[in-house]
């Protein structure tokens, strides 16, 4: 009887040891659980910035963020989105976070899609090689594949782009906001998608009592968006223009002249004005083929409803605004008077006119 009470005792004793062993391992779990809680990743403020692949599973996303630093123990994110039956509310996309918040901060920035917002303008005016450049240089889309895309002609029909050989002109100029991952063609068709937003019924109305369709409206507003400096000229500018399609006149217009030339900037020479290509209005009668940038509302709405006026000559004055002129005598004067403003300009910069 004393043998078994004894080995009773040592039973009783190892379980009530183990059982000693057991809660405190739990507490020293628990306290560390708490530390990971309220301890940031780091105690330098550091900006992480990175994508969470789609179908990553929840223990993967953890590693992730614990490889780039933003939280300190991958296995113990993983209990709290599991305690916080979370882990199966992970969103993918690319996120950006700072090193001093806390995991569950960190949770909640991934379990509600809190994703990066990267926001793009597009300036009026802008060619479809300059859109290109923009969403290449906030590494959105490679520029080769949006030029591709947005030159592709059936691509543009699908967007109801009709009579258009691609995009061009039809790539909204505005501020747009986006979100990783997004194709090419997405974002193509968001531009072309707030073109439309932008156009009221009654201007589609109005180019077909001018007897134009919308295309060549596109066209010839592309054509004032490079020529117009200030708001008001823009009617007047595009009544030059129409005087001149009535006439048969060439609308010898300088930007069209160097268009087709990729990547070009700086002034517009006497060279430019003789080189053959189909949208040197300098060469050819009429609207060239296609716009020649995209196009703002306000161009769009100059070639809709142009200023009646006589004119069909306008130079520079030199300080953005414009001379216009109905007679080519009263013309000559008027770039006479240019030179004569551009030689002085030289002359006070004290640089050779």
């Amino acid at each position: 009887m004393y043998l078994l009470k004894k080995i009773f005792m040592a039973i009783f004793g190892f379980f009530l040891v183990l059982s000693c062993l057991s809660t405190i391992v739990a507490a020293v779990g628990a306290f560390q659980f708490w530390l990971f809680l309220r301890l940031p990743a780091k105690h330098v403020l550091e900006k992480k910035q990175f994508f969470i692949p789609p179908k990553t599973g929840a223990y993967g996303v953890a590693k992730l963020l614990e490889s780039q630093g933003v939280i300190r123990d991958a296995r113990a994110f993983y209990l709290l989105g599991w305690w916080k039956n979370e882990i199966h509310h992970l969103q993918a996309g690319e996120y950006a976070f700072s090193t001093l918040w806390g995991p569950e901060q960190v949770l909640d920035q991934i379990v509600n899609g809190r994703v990066v917002i990267h926001v793009v303008t597009l300036p009026e005016g802008s060619t479809l090689w300059e859109v290109a450049r923009i969403l290449d240089e906030k590494d959105l889309a490679p520029q080769n594949e949006i030029i591709e895309i947005a030159g592709n002609a059936e691509f543009a029909r699908s967007l109801d782009v009709k009579g258009a050989m691609g995009l061009e002109g039809y790539l909204f100029p505005d501020t747009y906001q986006f979100k990783k991952p997004v194709s090419s063609a997405s974002i193509a068709a968001t531009m072309v998608r707030r073109f439309w937003q932008r156009l009221p019924q009654e201007w589609r109305e109005r180019a077909k009592e001018l007897g134009m369709s919308l295309h060549e409206i596109v066209i010839l507003a592309s054509i004032i968006e490079k020529e117009a400096k200030v708001d008001p000229e823009r009617p007047i500018i595009a009544a030059v223009f129409y005087n001149r399609l009535k006439i048969n006149m060439p609308l010898q217009s300088d930007p069209t002249a160097v268009y087709d030339i990729p990547g070009f900037s700086g002034p517009v020479t006497a060279a430019h004005l003789t080189r053959r290509s189909p949208y040197n209005t300098y060469l050819i009668r009429g609207l060239p083929p296609g716009p020649i940038c995209s196009p703002g509302a306000k161009s769009i709405r100059a070639a809709l409803y142009p200023e009646k006026v006589p004119y069909l000559y306008f130079v520079s004055n030199n300080d953005g605004t414009h001379h216009f002129s109905a007679t080519p005598e009263e013309h000559r004067n008027a770039v006479s008077h240019y030179y004569e403003l551009k030689k002085k300009a030289a002359e006070e910069k004290g640089a050779d006119p």
